[in-house]
């Protein structure tokens, strides 16, 4: 699997990161006034390692992208 992912900010409230080689993609959401961000698309309760890799990178990549914007701060 590549580490070269997309990051992309939709609507000023969702982070959508993907792989194009692999075709996954997973949508993360600002919660509220929470310094958080939710999985609300793209995440299931497979254990394939190809999957897991990729949540793991995304995440990384969606919370640097939240904490550049100024969503979550710590």
């Amino acid at each position: 699997m590549t580490t070269r992912l997309g990051v992309q900010v939709i609507g000023g409230r969702d982070i959508v990161v993907s792989d194009p080689e692999s075709g996954l993609s997973i949508t993360y959401r600002k919660d509220g006034l929470a310094p958080m961000l939710v999985a609300v698309d793209g995440i299931d309760g497979s254990s394939e390692a190809s999957k897991v890799k990729f949540w793991a990178q995304a995440w990384k990549a969606a919370y640097q992208k939240a904490r550049a914007m100024g969503w979550l701060r710590s």
